[in-house]
């Protein structure tokens, strides 16, 4: 336990978390203002779904060359940029016209693609080899917990004051998160390379060496669907929870923040739980099966319902929607050969942040063709479900 609570491994790993918090958090903002911003942009609710793609296939792109980035500027300077760009981008947002949160959205999408690379590429470094699942698992929780922040914070905002008061904190949280990294730094200084081009085939290298491994590509199209799904809940939850239940906007903060809250506690628990009584290979499909099911609740909910059960829907979507993803990255990091390790991870990412731009997408399509939340929630639990038998078939025949 002494190496692990070390000052040089437990620094970086609080301020990337704290960053990756408030990066997050701003992602997260947009589905959470969608519904009191609408009608200042002159938009339906639903076409929140359009916003949260462009933010997603910005990262998509730009994520690519991430490395070559860390290398030239450092891992510091990076997270320093991206936090600059989420909140030009809430700013963006905030001046209601279209074009200026299409522009706020793709500055964020600047802000997304290179965190977690450069996090990986600062804890690989410090962590303690024994130590380093669960060093990845607690920095992963900066993404729920910027999912929570979102959801306790702004709709209180929104409600004393109007959404655009309610997306200024963003900025104030940037400002924040730029003093502690420039106060404690980001791990330990590191040579920089200079002239460090990006090539075409070190971008593709990576996607061409999943597409082509049997049991990557399985995982890859699988944690497309998980993404995708993932996603068109975080977007669409409080909108459904809001406006088509007529919850208060307090209230269906609380559950979307309860939704984030489960998601970290389940990805530390499963990172124990997982190699030591249970094969991850195991509980992935389950975690699919556990997310289908929260989203068939979701789907058939009214608003008789008592809230304590959207509380335990929320949990249950926390559990299966947010707890994968460290698992996840594990188990393909695991199916790599020798040394490639980095190619898996960079390449199933891409396929993830391609389901990621899709989900929310599709689900705006659903809502404009069905105008059904029944629709849109029903077809992701079976999307999800077809997803985790893939999964386990693959297992069986390894």
């Amino acid at each position: 336990m002494q190496d692990l609570l070390q000052r040089q491994v437990m620094t970086p790993l609080l301020v990337i978390l704290a960053i990756q918090s408030v990066l997050t958090m701003g992602s997260y903002a947009i589905p959470v203002v969608a519904s009191a911003a609408a009608e200042d942009f002159g938009i339906s609710a639903s076409a929140v779904g359009g916003a949260v793609s462009i933010v997603y296939l910005t990262a998509m792109i730009v994520g690519l060359p991430s490395g070559t980035f860390i290398a030239r500027f450092g891992a510091q300077r990076v997270f320093q940029a991206t936090l600059l760009c989420t909140a030009t981008g809430t700013l963006l947002i905030s001046l209601a016209h279209p074009l200026w949160a299409l522009l706020g959205a793709v500055v964020i999408g600047f802000s997304t693609a290179p965190m977690n690379p450069a996090g990986s590429h600062v804890l690989a470094r410090v962590s303690p080899p024994r130590w380093q699942p669960l060093i990845f698992s607690i920095k992963q929780c900066g993404t729920p917990a910027g999912g929570m922040l979102a959801g306790a914070i702004l709709p209180p905002l929104i409600v004393l004051y109007d959404w655009r008061t309610a997306l200024y904190v963003i900025p104030a949280c940037v400002v924040g998160a730029l003093l502690i990294s420039q106060l404690f730094g980001v791990g330990p200084k590191e040579a920089r390379r200079t002239g460090s081009g990006v090539a075409l085939r070190d971008l593709v290298g990576s996607l061409r060496f999943v597409w082509t491994d049997r049991q990557q590509r399985g995982h890859a199209l699988a944690g497309m669907v998980f993404a995708g799904s993932q996603l068109a809940l975080a977007t669409y939850l409080i909108v459904y929870l809001w406006r088509e239940l007529s919850m208060a906007p307090e209230l269906a903060g609380l559950i979307y923040a309860t939704h984030h809250v489960s998601g970290i506690a389940a990805r530390i628990l499963l990172g124990f739980v997982a190699g030591r009584w249970i094969a991850t290979r195991t509980i992935l499909p389950l975690l699919a099966y556990i997310m289908a099911a929260g989203l068939i609740a979701i789907a058939l909910s009214d608003e008789s319902w008592p809230v304590w059960v959207f509380y335990g829907a929320a949990v249950v979507l926390g559990i299966g929607g947010n707890g994968w993803v460290g698992l996840f990255m594990s188990e393909i990091a695991l199916l790599a050969p020798d040394g490639r390790a980095a190619d898996a991870t960079s390449g199933n990412q891409f396929f993830m942040y391609g389901g990621i731009v899709a989900g929310p997408a599709i689900g705006s399509l659903l809502l404009g063709i069905a105008d059904s939340y029944l629709v849109l929630f029903v077809t992701f639990a079976g999307a999800v479900t077809v997803a985790g038998a893939g999964l386990s078939i693959m297992t069986r025949t390894r």
